[in-house]
């Protein structure tokens, strides 16, 4: 008996298995696939980062908002009731009792991504992930768009927007350096997580207390944004960004960086203060100022530039 306990924790990242019951399949034609990714697009509970689907089973990476069990269950059903309503069968899809749930932390996201784009080459389908079509690795590539968030995650495979693509199909080519069983079954004795040891503990603290957790890797991805946004509307380098070395025609770059992030992006200061190495006082007044030194023309094209990304993501 799996004696493992679920972490249902809101505002956490999971890697979700879910197989089909029997020999049943999980999508009866070409159009189901796009029913399901429809009816996940719909749950406002959860932001998608990932998947691959199989025949017998779907395999997602995913920021639950909520505690995973308030969206996925009724998530599964409206799916069952779909494929019901077009098929003409009856019964339950899934196999809830081999269901799988395993909270990731933050920094192994793109090893999960990795392991789940590279499923259809372990199991032999393809021999490459981009052969495969059922899987995010075509929305990560920018060849469909079925409601993944990829800027956070291609961010942290690369600074610089015009290398991400490339250096993104250069990692996920290579073999899985994840165990095959590491992420499925978890790397715990009792809880289902990929994560170091110190923050399952600080989780397990949180999940005893009923409290939710927003972990600073979240913040810092939200950083990364907004350091990509402006790098792609300003051309200007991170170095620059980061007030590293000043540009003549931006010397201000690093607090319109800061800026962006405290007052569009609605991030920390302590955060900004934190990446730019500066004192939290400093770095308030001169936000305060940047709306005296820009023309609020220019101000709402970065924001609207960076909007744009976090609904694209």
């Amino acid at each position: 008996m799996d004696k493992r306990i679920k972490l249902e924790l809101p505002n956490q990242h999971y890697y979700i298995e879910v197989p089909c019951h029997g020999n049943q399949q999980l999508f009866s034609s070409v159009f189901a696939y796009d029913a399901l990714l429809d009816t996940l697009k719909q749950q406002d509970g959860m932001d998608l980062l990932g998947y691959c689907l199989l025949p017998n089973s779907m395999h997602l990476l995913v920021l639950s908002k909520t505690e995973p069990a308030l969206w996925l269950e009724p998530w599964l059903m409206q799916y069952n009731q779909w494929h019901q309503n077009s098929t003409g069968d009856s019964g339950y899809l899934f196999a809830d009792d081999k269901k799988k749930q395993v909270l990731v932390q933050p920094r192994f996201l793109v090893k999960a991504l990795k392991y789940i784009h590279r499923i259809p080459v372990e199991k032999k389908l393809c021999s490459k992930p981009d052969q495969f079509s059922y899987s995010s690795f075509h929305d990560y590539i920018g060849q469909q768009d079925t409601g993944v968030m990829t800027a956070s995650l291609l961010a942290t495979i690369s600074h610089y927007s015009g290398q991400r693509i490339r250096r993104f199909k250069d990692y996920m080519q290579t073999s899985n350096e994840v165990d095959r069983t590491a992420l499925p079954d978890g790397n715990d004795d009792i809880y289902s997580a990929y994560a170091d040891r110190a923050f399952i503990a600080k989780a397990m603290s949180s999940y005893a207390n009923g409290e939710q957790l927003n972990p600073e890797q979240q913040q810092l991805e939200l950083w990364h944004q907004c350091l990509g946004a402006l790098s792609e509307t300003t051309q200007l380098d991170t170095a620059t960004l980061l007030g590293i070395r000043r540009h003549h025609s931006l010397p201000d770059a690093h607090f319109l960086l800061a800026w962006l992030y405290i007052e569009e992006a609605k991030g920390p200061v302590y955060m900004a203060a934190k990446q730019l190495g500066l004192d939290e006082m400093t770095l308030k007044l001169n936000i305060n100022s940047i709306q005296l030194h820009h023309p609020d023309a220019y101000l709402r094209y970065i924001a609207s530039h960076l909007q744009t990304l976090l609904k694209v993501a």
